[in-house]
């Protein structure tokens, strides 16, 4: 049956079986013998929108009808095909068969698939003990927490988000460094360090701003995200002298046609089990629902603007498009830069205006910007009191404590496209 909002809601702080399947009646059978494992939700799909599906539950384990029926002849080859999508898109995702012993094709179609481990719900313990064999042996993941994700939108070329994400990066970057022994925010510690996606237009002004320069770029490093562990971050990402890791788009963006969704989502789950913030500019980034999947992937999307008419009549066309990509209000922000009040409609007019929440304004300092970029050096080594700095400070005091546990299955994946739609959930 369909399950209201406000249950789908409360799933996700459940352990989730999505159960890919058309028969209601195996699915409920098996949501009785699972009950006290976790929640068994049914949805029958295409193996070409099972990205979507996984992206909104987060499951801890896939479960595929392999149940041979002769009234359905490409029941197996549909189970099959999810199941070598699924090996593609999502490897480390622990995969069950579901089937019948007395109809032995079943099992045979699922171990050619890929595909292992095998249940019958009539042997109801052989498969809560199955489930639960699967579920301790793929916990793949030791760390305390993941590092919150925050996407920075210029409006339009010129408006300083690059400025203002390099700014950001480092400051954060120092403050984690500070706060081994402190307590920040709501009496959380931050935790470092923080990766600096440059994925802006003009390519690598971040690195410029940072001062720093580096080949493992952003299609390379999803080329080895199957092998990014903790000594390849040490040793091929590009560090600033602060300490912020920065991977940028390649210089020839033709390298980027080979870059999928599914394996940028991978990478950026990857990032953040080895960063505490990720910082990703992409402003003037040329595919509307790459960073559209980026901005439902994040924690934070902060729009950043300043007040002159071209840039307000870009972030209004900004919003309609994310509006029709699904994109969640809720996480977008509004940023102000080179603001004064005398330049026309104030900060809070700004948000009210485009209902949205106003998350801070940046000072007009393009004068004391220029002159801390010329040297080679970011304004906050600079002149650490300069109002710029301290507005940037406000900004990251703001993200309060990002080393928090995630939730038991969550994934990059699991925001990164649109929101809830229609599910069944069989219980």
């Amino acid at each position: 049956m369909n399950a209201p909002s406000k249950e789908l809601a409360s799933l996700l702080d459940t352990r989730r079986f999505l159960f890919f399947t058309g028969d209601s009646s195996l699915a409920q059978r098996l949501a009785a013998v699972l009950r006290h494992d976790g929640v068994v939700v049914q949805e029958d799909v295409m193996p070409d929108r099972l990205s979507a599906r996984l992206a909104e539950l987060a499951p801890q384990m896939v479960l595929l009808d392999f149940g041979a029926d002769d009234s359905e002849p490409g029941k197996l080859a549909h189970a099959s095909e999810l199941a070598r999508t699924l090996a593609r898109i999502a490897p480390a995702l622990p995969v069950v068969a579901v089937g019948s012993m007395m109809r032995p094709q079943g099992a045979v179609a699922a171990l050619r698939a890929g595909v292992s481990d095998f249940i019958d719900p009539v042997n109801e313990g052989e498969v809560r003990d199955i489930v639960r064999r699967v579920l301790h042996s793929n916990t793949v993941s030791t760390l305390p927490g993941r590092g919150q994700m925050v996407v920075l939108l210029g409006v339009r070329a010129g408006v300083g988000a690059s400025t203002l994400a390099a700014h950001l990066c480092t400051m954060a970057q120092v403050q984690a460094q500070g706060a081994d022994s402190e307590e920040t925010g709501k009496n959380r510690r931050l935790r470092g360090p923080v990766a600096f996606l440059d994925l802006g237009l003009p390519v690598a002004d971040g690195q410029l701003y940072l001062n720093v320069s580096g080949s493992f770029h952003f299609a390379e490093a999803v080329r080895n995200v199957r092998r990014l562990d903790e000594t390849l971050v040490n040793t091929a990402v590009t560090r600033s002298s602060h300490g912020v890791a920065v991977i940028s788009l390649p210089r020839d963006l033709s390298e980027m046609r080979t870059v999928s969704h599914a394996d940028s989502l991978a990478l950026l789950d990857k990032l953040r089990q080895h960063f505490g913030l990720v910082v990703a500019d992409v402003g003037g980034f040329s595919n509307p629902e790459f960073v559209a999947g980026l901005v439902r992937a994040a924690d934070q999307a902060w729009l950043v603007t300043d007040q002159s008419v071209g840039a307000l009549v870009s972030l209004a066309d900004m919003l309609r498009d994310l509006d029709g990509r699904d994109v969640d209000r809720d996480k977008l922000r509004l940023v102000v830069n080179r603001y004064d009040e005398r330049y026309g409609m104030t900060g809070d007019q700004i948000a009210q205006r485009f209902d949205l929440r106003l998350l801070g304004t940046l000072p007009d300092r393009v004068l004391a910007l220029m002159n801390s970029t010329n040297q080679g050096r970011l304004l906050c080594d600079v002149a650490d009191r300069d109002p710029y700095v301290r507005a940037v400070q406000f900004l990251v005091d703001s993200l309060g404590a990002y080393d928090q546990p995630a939730p038991v299955g969550a994934t990059w994946l699991s925001k990164w496209l649109p929101g809830l739609q229609k599910r069944l959930v069989a219980r």
